[in-house]
């Protein structure tokens, strides 16, 4: 059974920094086990944990429990778990997604600077086939834009 002062929430509202250490100090363990069984990483639910003792400490004035504290606490943590599992699950979607060939076609992986120097490239090839005789161009943008193989471009 977890023994908190029945004056707790008012105490910790109100500011008082040992109340809010003797809740910290009572609840975390509990809590922190419950969590890890949440989320299956003790290292995750120690972060939930700080972030919810800050938020509370943050938002201490605005702080309403209507039943015991240890449930809104146990709810709390909860709550933020299960936000963190479905923000896991949306990001290992998107992982999968961004995997897939066709998408890679779309958003390609590669940094800016790689993207750069494929700009500057294809626009220092657009250059030199400019710079061609008018035949030779034909070939080389049959060849490097068209596609064509070299026996295609003889046949035509």
């Amino acid at each position: 059974m977890i023994e908190l002062p029945p004056d707790c929430v008012q105490r910790v509202r109100s500011g008082d920094v040992q109340a809010f250490e003797q809740l910290f100090l009572v609840m975390h363990k509990p809590l922190l086990a419950f969590a890890a069984r949440f989320l299956g990483d003790l290292a995750r639910a120690e972060e939930l944990l700080q972030d919810l003792f800050f938020e509370l400490w943050r938002t201490r004035a605005d702080w309403r429990v209507s039943g015991s504290v240890p449930a809104y606490l146990y709810a709390a943590v909860r709550n933020r778990a299960l936000n963190i599992r479905r923000r896991d699950a949306v990001e290992a979607r998107w992982t999968e997604e961004e995997g897939r060939e066709e998408l890679r076609a779309i958003s390609p992986s590669q940094g800016a600077d790689t993207l750069l120097e494929d700009a500057e490239r294809q626009a220092q090839l657009e250059a030199a086939i400019n710079r061609l005789p008018p035949r030779c161009a034909l070939i080389m943008q049959m060849r490097w834009h068209g596609g064509l193989s070299y026996s295609e471009i003889a046949s035509t």
